[in-house]
């Protein structure tokens, strides 16, 4: 049994490795645990298709976290002390569709709306019009995602004061593909958004998705995204070497069985080896809402069943990382520097909205839909040799397979994985069989067994519903990240608020627990 910590933290995701680096740096004992061998959750690379080749197995690009004063403000110093650094590709989307065009969304929205314009004039001025809308209402919505967020009725109310704020009430309510039939008249450029509206990991026609696209295209115009050098991992990697360099303490291979409590207060816990270690003064729980009870004993029921009741989002992902021996080549984006990652899509509308009813019923699309990442592009550490290619295809996939549930993905994802490289060689033509060194396929069931906070598939943690939003994430007894009845217990993980995704969404726990350890926030960060 050991008492030398004041915090003790279940799982070593990118989440909770942020809330445990502002603690440290307040300069508080903090161990943190994790159950795999590796640390970062889901924003980890490791050589799994061939040796020499590093892939980021989940995360990729980081666009979300710019605007993180954990990044935007250097809080930690993970930049100028502990090697993290942004490569920024210049365009952050291009689309190719299987007509051979392209669209192109950049950094910069003067060359956004000049591609966007190519293909329809009047649609690049609603475009530049609904970013510049959408610019004047970020600062608010940035201020509110790295921090405990605003009560669901609280926040609705303060909108209602203003014709603005009922417009954004709105655009709340509506889904991405009623906002956007609304905006845009080009199909394709219809489409684009659609579809990158719905990497948050819920439908375009949800309701409730309008404010994803309409914040988004705020975002990609206002903060720069981009690959950590080295992989995604260089952000866990940054923050782990700030938390040991603060005096903290990182164990992997180590299970979190149960948390203990004693006096209705959260005194340690115990690992699946039977060790207990008991914690001074909190202990942070990466346990998703489905499984909270299976950590904690005696939580009200009501508290325990509307955790339960929680929500997945409505698809998951099938990720294939290849290792090649050349880098594809896109011949509708010929001449363009390298993007950040590209779209593959259908050019038809009913044939691109038909592909969601398939993930509903369980079914892979009948054509091909996917997100493509090549970070050797820009980032040649990532491969052994000259003209060597680290590539990612990634398609949307449903969790429960409709002939056999998840546990078929074992037998099944092969062949996936086989039928979206074939579709893929349709754009990037210069790419076959034998230019493949090695691959390695993660399944929405793999993505279960490496992180359990993507419970059922889900790596956005749960749904992006407007129900499960704000105060009400994941939902609103758990929102405020402390756990009632247990003083001294904190959830930290993607199904908290702000969400999935690269975010940082630890700072906010951590903002949360200065506040109750009586410690000042600013002056520990600007000190």
């Amino acid at each position: 049994m050991s008492d030398k910590y004041d915090i003790v933290v279940a799982g070593g995701g990118h989440n909770s490795l942020t809330a445990s680096a502002y603690l440290a740096v307040a300069g508080l004992k903090v161990l943190v645990l994790e159950r795999n061998p590796w640390m970062g959750g889901g924003v980890v690379t490791r050589e799994v298709a061939a040796p020499g080749f590093r892939h980021d197995i989940h995360s990729n690009a980081h666009m979300l976290i710019q605007a993180n004063p954990l990044i935007r403000n250097d809080e930690l110093s993970l930049q100028a002390r502990f090697g993290l650094k942004y490569i920024r590709p210049e365009i952050s989307v291009a689309t190719v569709f299987d007509d051979g065009s392209s669209l192109l969304t950049y950094h910069d929205l003067d060359k956004t709306c000049a591609s966007i314009a190519a293909l329809s004039p009047r649609d690049a001025e609603s475009y530049r019009r609904h970013v510049e809308g959408s610019r004047k209402l970020l600062p608010m919505f940035v201020s509110g995602l790295f921090a405990p967020p605003a009560p669901f009725g609280a926040f609705m109310s303060i909108l209602e004061q203003s014709r603005e704020g009922r417009a954004l009430i709105g655009v709340m309510h509506k889904s991405a593909y009623d906002l956007i039939e609304e905006i845009f008249e080009n199909e394709k450029l219809k489409i684009h958004f659609m579809k990158y509206s719905s990497e948050a990991m819920a439908g375009p026609e949800e309701k409730g998705t309008g404010l994803i696209f309409s914040m988004l295209v705020g975002f990609v115009h206002s903060y720069h995204g981009g690959f950590p050098e080295g992989g995604s991992a260089g952000l866990t990697d940054a923050l782990v070497r700030c938390i040991e360099h603060h005096g903290g303490e990182i164990r992997t291979d180590t299970h979190v069985a149960k948390v203990i409590v004693e006096g209705g207060r959260a005194a340690g816990i115990v690992t699946g080896l039977g060790e207990e270690i008991r914690a001074r003064r909190a202990v942070i729980g990466c346990f998703h809402p489905h499984l909270l009870a299976d950590y904690v004993d005696g939580l009200d029921e009501d508290l325990v069943a509307d955790a339960r009741r929680v929500h997945p989002g409505p698809y998951s992902a099938i990720q294939v990382n290849y290792a090649l021996s050349t880098t594809p080549v896109y011949p509708a984006l010929e001449g363009l520097p390298a993007p950040t990652m590209v779209e593959c899509l259908p050019s038809d509308m009913m044939t691109f909205r038909k592909e969601f009813d398939s993930l509903r019923y369980g079914r892979m699309p009948d054509h091909e839909s996917m997100v493509c990442v090549i970070p050797s592009n820009y980032d040649r550490s990532r491969v052994p040799a000259e003209g060597n290619a680290t590539l990612n295809i990634y398609s949307f996939a449903p969790y429960r397979l409709a002939e056999g549930g998840p546990e078929a993905w074992d037998a099944t994802k092969d062949g996936v994985a086989d039928w979206l490289f074939a579709a893929y060689r349709k754009y990037a033509t210069n790419v076959g069989p034998e230019t493949v060194v090695g691959r390695y396929v993660t399944s929405p069931l793999d993505s279960v067994r490496h992180n359990i906070s993507f419970q059922q598939g889900d790596i956005s943690g749960i749904g992006r519903y407007l129900y499960q939003f704000l105060g009400r994430r994941p939902t609103p007894e758990l929102s405020r990240y402390a756990v009632p009845g247990v003083e001294g217990l904190y959830l930290c993980g993607p199904f908290m608020h702000p969400g999935g995704g690269v975010i940082g969404g630890g700072r906010a726990v951590a903002v949360k627990m200065f506040d109750d350890l009586g410690i000042d926030f600013d002056k520990v960060i600007g000190g």
